[in-house]
């Protein structure tokens, strides 16, 4: 049943691919499979020499732990990438990304792949706010950051932040820089969806 599967969440960018599986009838190594087959994928899709399995904390982890620990979100990155988030190359990905599902498994397609866009349009009015109303929530019980153009109450998602009080640096400020500094390969709305409430107005 759906309720049932399993699923892991690779993020590229402003995209991902969802990996979900039926844990029933579907085993540990072909799991490994299949995010081995999705690692040579992203090499030729970054057109790099290699890339990273990464974490929400930025640390570097294998494939094996990425199973067995049970992570449910990835992050693909890719240090010496030549073709690193083409938007042409993209069309490419999603072709591959097919060819697994109905070939590398024998068409018995234990697997189903989703590759979309982590902020899907929004046909609501996107409401924009003056810097002189951002810069009044700097308290860590009322926080509000600035990330490329984007604003984000992040009040009730400071004590999930790995860095700690770290994200109050940016507090009623513009903390694009200091984001990219520390973990560049994370792209916000990833992980701040649910804070997001407009942009800055011009």
């Amino acid at each position: 049943m759906e309720s049932q599967d399993q699923f892991l969440e690779f993020i590229y960018g402003q995209r991902y691919i969802k990996l979900r599986w039926n844990p029933h009838i579907t085993s540990e190594e072909m799991i490994i499979d299949a995010i081995d087959s999705l690692g040579n994928i992203f090499l030729e899709y970054f057109n790099s020499s290699f890339i990273n399995f990464v974490n929400e904390l930025g640390r570097i982890v294998s494939i094996d732990t990425i199973v067995f620990s049970k992570f449910s979100l990835i992050y693909i990155r890719a240090p010496d990438a030549k073709k690193n988030m083409n938007p042409c190359y993209a069309e490419v990905l999603h072709k591959q990304i097919v060819d697994i599902r109905t070939y590398k498994f024998d068409k018995k397609q234990f697997f189903v792949i989703k590759n979309c866009k982590l902020v899907e349009e929004n046909n609501t009015e996107t409401k924009e706010i003056l810097w002189s109303e951002i810069e009044i929530h700097k308290k860590r019980n009322d926080c509000w950051i600035v990330l490329n153009k984007k604003v984000y109450d992040i009040t009730d998602y400071i004590k999930k932040h790995p860095g700690g009080d770290v994200i109050l640096k940016s507090a009623g400020k513009d903390g694009t820089l200091l984001f990219n500094q520390y973990h560049s390969w994370v792209y916000p709305d990833s992980i701040l969806k649910n804070s997001y409430i407009g942009i800055v107005k011009k």
